[in-house]
């Protein structure tokens, strides 16, 4: 089935729309003294389900950014004094985020305002919508819905080696530290495989010495080595053993939002999802790893 020139059009309409609405949403940030990428943070904290505030890992979720990343977005804001991070009263080493009363103000100021504009954008493109749905399925195209359980259903979570919740965690956990953590007997441990050769080499886990300023060279420098051998190799030979139900990276570092834990569950995600994007992608990369092995071995001596 051939795409018709309305339907171009109507995807037209719809990008320029969104992105004159991203524009004016700029502008009316700035108004008040915020960046974009504030604003989103904001609106993170402010519309989380959870009274008790988000994880950093759950605003990196938000606003799709690397773990790192929102890292450093949240150190920022919180200099600004726009947010403010909380112990979890249930689990003291879990970190969650609050609004401090200026930027709640800031924000509902703006948010007053993006309902007006929304609902307005919002007629355009339910009339835009309209007709788009016998073309996708006519060309077999994922609904999002599809696409959302698909990705929940390879979601790569992350647990210190003292959470109570391994216990009763139905995915796979594997501990992804490079030593074994002081005070867990082998016998006793909620985990259920150790893989140390996915985790940072010793040379890079002893420069980063868990120092926050340094952290986002370090999950540079991470990204590296798991982008080389032996490190990649074993990334995905993890994942390949890995369940439909899904993997738990486990560690005892402290700061779980600044450890090797994090850095890896990212890139493990982002391989999953090139394999979701190009099923045989995985399996040629594993391919060409053996034979650029075999090219390696010294030839036979006669």
């Amino acid at each position: 089935m051939t795409i018709p020139q309305s339907a171009y059009e109507r995807l037209l309409a719809l990008r320029t729309g969104l992105r004159h609405f991203l524009r004016w949403s700029e502008q009316q940030a700035a108004e008040v003294g915020l960046t974009a990428a504030q604003h989103q943070l904001l609106l993170a904290i402010k519309g989380h389900s959870d009274p008790r505030g988000p994880t950093i890992g759950e605003v990196a979720d938000y606003l799709l950014l690397r773990h790192h990343s929102a890292v450093g977005l949240v150190d920022r804001a919180e200099a600004a004094g726009l947010i403010s991070r909380q112990r979890d009263e249930d689990d003291r080493r879990v970190v969650r985020l609050q609004l401090t009363p200026e930027s709640a103000a800031r924000l509902e100021q703006l948010s007053a305002l993006h309902i007006e504009e929304l609902e307005r954008l919002a007629a355009e493109i339910g009339s835009i919508s309209e007709g788009l749905a016998p073309l996708h399925e006519a060309h077999g195209l994922q609904r999002a819905q599809e696409v959302r359980a698909a990705t929940a259903a390879r979601r790569v979570g992350l647990a210190r080696v003292w959470d109570e919740s391994l216990r009763s965690d139905r995915r796979r956990k594997v501990l992804v530290d490079r030593l074994w953590p002081r005070g867990i007997r082998r016998d006793e441990a909620a985990f259920d495989d150790w893989r140390k050769e996915v985790a940072p080499s010793t040379e890079l886990r002893r420069w980063y010495g868990h120092d926050p300023d340094r952290f986002t060279e370090f999950a540079r420098r991470y990204r590296v080595e798991l982008g080389s051998e032996p490190a990649s190799g074993a990334l995905d030979a993890l994942l390949d053993g890995s369940p439909a139900e899904g993997l738990t990276l486990v560690t005892a570092t402290k700061d779980l939002e600044r450890s090797g834990a994090a850095v890896l569950a990212e890139v493990a995600e982002e391989r999953l999802e090139g394999r979701v994007a190009s099923p045989d992608a995985g399996r040629h990369l594993r391919r060409s790893r053996v034979r650029s092995q075999v090219s390696r071995k010294p030839p036979r001596r006669v």
